[in-house]
């Protein structure tokens, strides 16, 4: 951790127990925002150890939830937020809850929780792999370098790695992960074939593919898993179909289309907020969305979003086990954002 970020979990920790949060969370400023929380995974296994911060344990995402409820929070459906949001009708310290992308994991563990505490929430899913039911391709393979981390990998000519490898550190596994994508979009690899590339990685690791399988580790939810929620109360919404944003108006809008066209297959509702893949926000973007008949955009620039907020460039505080609680509660109370931090101007192209 660096002496910065050190500095600053010391300078909120400090604030809590000297009440300004509580301050931060009732003031006017505070009740005229509204902070739209983001998650993607909750850990079946060790995921967050992996990737803590797109991944989120299931403890931590309970201590998130009890700490809404116990600060009387007022957790809003996505739609009622922004509606509130414009015509400045906001309730005190108002919330949104947020997924991406739509893993399995959230049916198995972030739904439960948000039904014990009586919250709504908006799932942005990406619908391809929802389909395909199979492992995410670059996941499942960045996920089982990082379980053979002891390892070296190659050569191995079957998987486009030229030399021996090691696996030893991030930017390691990251190299070798560069050349497995690099080889399977050389040779214009489907999904198929991106699947049995993984199997094959998996082999020469000798890392269980049966069991990534069985515990669809890395799956997205299936089409009837995703109805079954939807007629529970789940809000789910636009993520494009493959996550991509091409930078060509017909592709991307293709992208929104074949998205649009399967959620209200699945769900029988027609879905008007986005959240752009990997926050991928760049401006082109905004005519070709609007043209679509789509209502909002999310990032993962973290701010309050306000009345004063473009509509398709929305912030949200991305949340992850890498983010200490007291870190979380200051960006909750608004108090955390009074320290510095990068600001975020979308690519013109």
């Amino acid at each position: 951790m660096s002496v910065l970020r050190s500095a600053k979990l010391a300078l909120l920790r400090a604030s809590r127990s000297s009440s300004l949060y509580r301050v931060a969370a009732a003031s006017r400023w505070r009740s005229s925002r509204l902070l739209i929380l983001c998650y993607h995974g909750v850990a079946l296994e060790d995921e967050h150890q992996w990737q803590s911060n797109t991944f989120i344990s299931a403890p931590d995402l309970e201590s998130r939830l009890r700490y809404l409820r116990d600060e009387k929070y007022e957790v809003l459906p996505l739609g009622e937020g922004i509606r509130r949001l414009t015509t400045g009708s906001l309730p005190p310290r108002s919330v949104v809850i947020t997924f991406d992308d739509g893993f399995y994991n959230f049916k198995e563990r972030a739904w439960p929780l948000l039904q014990n505490y009586g919250f709504p929430a908006t799932l942005y899913l990406t619908t391809f792999y929802s389909t395909y039911n199979r492992p995410i391709f670059r996941l499942c393979c960045s996920y089982m370098l990082w379980r053979n981390r002891d390892k070296t990998i190659g050569p191995a000519a079957s998987l486009g790695i030229p030399r021996a490898m090691s696996l030893a550190t991030r930017w390691d596994r990251e190299l070798v992960l560069r050349l497995l994508t690099r080889y399977a979009t050389a040779n214009d690899s489907s999904a198929a074939d991106k699947d049995a590339l993984a199997q094959g990685l998996a082999r020469i690791l000798g890392f269980d593919f049966e069991w990534l399988l069985r515990r669809r580790l890395l799956h997205l939810m299936k089409p009837d898993e995703v109805a079954e929620l939807a007629v529970k109360g789940l809000d789910v919404q636009l993520h494009t179909h493959r996550h991509r944003t091409p930078l060509d108006r017909d592709l991307f809008q293709k992208e929104i289309r074949d998205n649009r066209n399967w959620i209200l297959d699945c769900t029988g509702k027609d879905p008007v907020h986005f959240c752009y893949p990997s926050g991928q926000c760049q401006r082109v973007f905004f005519p070709w969305l609007s043209e679509m008949r789509v209502a909002t955009a999310t990032t993962c620039q973290p701010a309050f979003a306000t009345s004063a907020s473009n509509p398709l460039m929305l912030p949200r505080y991305l949340d992850g086990s890498d983010k200490p609680l007291v870190e979380v509660e200051g960006w909750l109370t608004g108090f955390a954002t009074l320290l510095p931090r990068k600001s975020f101007e979308p690519p013109m192209q």
